[in-house]
């Protein structure tokens, strides 16, 4: 059996990612779109321990990540970046010895924050962040192989990171809250193959189109934001038009306030669509789906990028626990989202 533990950010993804990172005894392979210097640390320390760690980044301009990849090589670990000239190396992927990890959020502290003494709530302190979805699985050998495996091709894809990499690109950043309640992690014991791991912008928009195809009773989705004019979007949102047609609950929950554009074409959706208010709970950042007793956790933005080209990744987890804890989340957020208004 496969040990499977099911995560949100702020709540305890950040506390369950650092715990995961200081135990590792032999290596730590992570392909992350972004790493700032609060999980920096985590990863020279890992180097400097003698664990054998590889990290693909993507090759945005960023102080965070040109900052950490020279670290990293200092401290004895290798580095490379990915997406040079081409889509995005957007991934959430972490193989730490024998246990794989997906998720929604890069290792910043916007994303991932963690409490102070490693504490799962109600003990931890409350936390501020995006909301962010993630999922470690330990003791399965086809997941944790999968995951190798994905991750030896994206690095041979990279390339070492350039000469003067660096440069201070300014982003806007969503405001973040603090979500009430804040929950602890849910174990599963589940049994292997009903674990897939996913990887590619294009093949987890297919794993999601599957998923609204099969769907009998409900569809829940959270993603930041939906681009409704990508093919591919349209495609997701066309199926689960279909899905509402035959009888299934569908509903969407984006992260914050659509652009104006976007905002008629989500309104006029047959099925209901909320946005995620900080005021009331916090941004959205997860990119998830619960369908039936299945739930996609995915790195994969609702854009033509993000479910075309861009190098992403993806978990399914088929277990009736975990559609109801990340079920449970979603409905949270909905029930403190605001209509989309045009």
């Amino acid at each position: 059996m496969t040990v499977t533990t099911c995560a949100l950010g702020p709540d305890a993804a950040g506390t369950l990612l650092t715990r995961l990172l200081g135990g590792a005894r032999r290596r730590v392979e992570a392909a992350i779109y972004e790493v700032g210097p609060s999980y920096r640390w985590a990863l020279v320390r890992a180097a400097e321990r003698g664990l054998r760690v590889r990290l693909v980044l993507d090759a945005h301009v960023s102080d965070g990540n040109a900052a950490t990849a020279r670290a990293l090589i200092a401290a004895g670990g290798a580095c490379r970046v990915a997406g040079v000239g081409a889509d995005a190396a957007h991934g959430k992927l972490l193989v730490v010895d024998s246990t794989v990890a997906v998720g929604t959020g890069n290792l910043i502290w916007r994303d991932a924050p963690r409490d102070p003494h490693l504490r799962m709530p109600p003990r931890g302190s409350s936390l501020a962040g995006t909301r962010e979805w993630w999922v470690t699985a330990a003791g399965s050998r086809r997941l944790h192989r999968d995951a190798a495996d994905a991750f030896d091709a994206h690095w041979r894809a990279g390339i070492v990171p350039p000469p003067g990499w660096g440069g201070a690109a300014h982003s806007e950043m969503p405001e973040v809250g603090i979500p009430v309640p804040q929950v602890a992690p849910r174990v599963l014991c589940t049994g292997s193959r009903r674990l897939g791991l996913v990887i590619g912008g294009a093949a987890v928009g297919a794993a999601l189109g599957v998923l609204l195809t099969t769907a009998r009773r409900r569809v829940l989705v959270t993603v930041p934001y939906v681009h409704p004019e990508s093919v591919a979007v349209r495609d997701l949102l066309d199926r689960m038009t279909r899905a509402r047609s035959r009888g299934v609950a569908c509903a969407l929950l984006i992260g914050g306030i659509p652009d104006p554009r976007d905002a008629r074409r989500l309104a006029a959706l047959p099925f209901a669509v909320r946005r995620m208010d900080p005021a009331r709970s916090t941004s959205g950042h997860a990119k998830g789906m619960v369908a039936d007793g299945s739930v996609l956790v995915s790195s994969a933005n609702w854009s033509a990028a993000g479910l075309g080209g861009n190098w992403e990744a993806a978990l399914r987890i088929e277990h009736p626990g975990a559609a109801a804890y990340y079920a449970a989340a979603w409905r949270r957020d909905w029930e403190t989202g605001l209509p989309i208004e045009v």
